[in-house]
């Protein structure tokens, strides 16, 4: 039983030190590239990350959709099938951008929707870019009535 404990707590430090060691803009820079280097590290990374950086993490991957459609499929796939401290996975990084500027949404859309089409990989996070725009644009257009 000692053992066990004395484990736990020693892979608490040994975690707290790998984030410490990350240079976390160098990697969400990758991944925002789709950089596949920094796709594989994407599950390293997400046992390991805090909110913030889970959050920065999802936001990367959003953008590695179109730069590497096929590699950010990938790492959802990974990321979809455990459970992670923070990071949720498909259903918050194929939404994209919410609180942009509706240009940047737009763009995002138009680019992202065009990247999942050229894929049979894709249908989940197309499904819920189009439901997320869709809600968007409604709630947009109430905006202006």
């Amino acid at each position: 039983m000692r053992f066990l404990i004395l484990r736990l707590l020693l892979s608490g430090i040994t975690t707290n030190s790998m984030a410490a060691n990350i240079d976390w803009p160098v990697a969400l820079k990758g991944i925002t590239a789709g950089e596949q280097f920094w796709l594989d590290k994407v599950p390293k990374l997400a046992a390991i990350a805090d909110v913030k950086q889970s959050q920065d993490v999802e936001t990367a991957l959003s953008s590695a959709l179109s730069t590497n459609t096929a590699g950010a499929l990938k790492t959802l796939e990974v990321i979809d099938s455990h459970d992670w401290p923070h990071l949720v996975g498909t259903d918050l990084v194929c939404m994209g951008p919410i609180n942009k500027s509706a240009a940047e949404i737009e763009a995002f859309y138009q680019r992202t929707r065009l990247s999942l089409l050229s894929t049979d990989k894709g249908a989940v996070c197309l499904w819920v870019l189009e439901a997320t725009y869709e809600e968007w644009k409604a709630g947009n257009n109430k905006l202006k009535k």
